[in-house]
């Protein structure tokens, strides 16, 4: 299984990380790890964990880095593959970023801080609701993320325009999922402008990040725990960052245009 400072080291050295052909499981992975219910039991242990360490007051850098670690650990030990590049672009950054992403599933909230953490702080923006979902609500709290409402587009601009400079202004970056909602399409028209907006009011780079979770899927009744495919390799890919000038419209297609045909080459369906 994945080792913290070997899988930090290869992403300072190598740029990435991808599954080895062999991965080392303990006996129950290894019975039960082809079961959805198996992958589904791990990532409910990432959750209550997270929850349990903030809690306790024991949410750290290191501490999430760990958390993360385990749902990598967890997608690995039920068969499945995860691969990242780019992350050179990371070490490259001297201050925050606002990091643009698609957004696909609940995987990649918990996936992407392992990849990031080492190089930067960070933070998301979520949705309210996920404040008050007691499966969820303890995580939020050691993450301290930026919370958007996602009914009044007006009201979110001014709480991420309000909020996020400051976020910023501490040494955290911020991983904003401009979609609407989850999607197994990449609809450039639908990704809005407003990472490339607080980046520039912030004075900060921007940073496009395409990403394909769909190895866990979307469920019809719990839309967080759908099936798992495990022909599907979970991917993320860094680009280069963007500065923002003028009104930000230039870097917001630069970064939609790398997302755009990353997702494809991986044989994701762009709108």
């Amino acid at each position: 299984m994945i080792d913290r400072d070997a899988f930090i080291t290869r992403l300072r050295t190598a740029g990435g990380y991808t599954t080895p052909d062999e991965v080392a499981c303990g006996v129950a992975d290894r019975l039960l790890g082809w079961t959805d219910a198996w992958y589904h039991r791990r990532v409910l242990g990432v959750i209550l964990k997270g929850g349990r360490l903030s809690r306790q007051g024991g949410w750290t850098q290191t501490a999430w880095q760990d958390l993360s670690l385990d749902m990598w650990r967890g997608v690995e030990a039920c068969r499945g593959r995860l691969s990242v590049c780019g992350c050179e672009h990371l070490a490259t950054l001297r201050s925050p970023a606002v990091i643009v992403a698609n957004h696909m599933s609940l995987l990649e909230t918990f996936t992407i801080p392992a990849a990031v953490l080492p190089f930067q702080h960070m933070t998301f923006v979520v949705k309210e609701s996920l404040l008050r979902v007691p499966l969820f609500r303890d995580v939020m709290a050691g993450v301290r993320p930026i919370a958007v409402g996602r009914e009044n587009p007006r009201e979110d601009f001014k709480t991420l325009m309000d909020e996020g400079p400051k976020v910023l202004a501490e040494g955290r970056s911020i991983v904003v999922f401009p979609q609407s909602t989850r999607s197994v399409v990449f609809s450039p028209e639908d990704f809005n402008t407003l990472g490339s907006k607080l980046a520039k009011k912030a004075g900060v780079p921007l940073m496009p990040l395409a990403l394909k979770t769909d190895f866990h899927g979307l469920g019809r009744i719990v839309r967080d725990f759908g099936p798992v495919d495990r022909r599907q390799t979970v991917h993320f890919a860094f680009g280069a960052p963007v500065e923002v000038v003028g009104n930000g419209r230039e870097a917001h297609e630069t970064a939609v245009a790398f997302i755009a045909r990353t997702f494809a080459a991986w044989g994701g369906r762009v709108q």
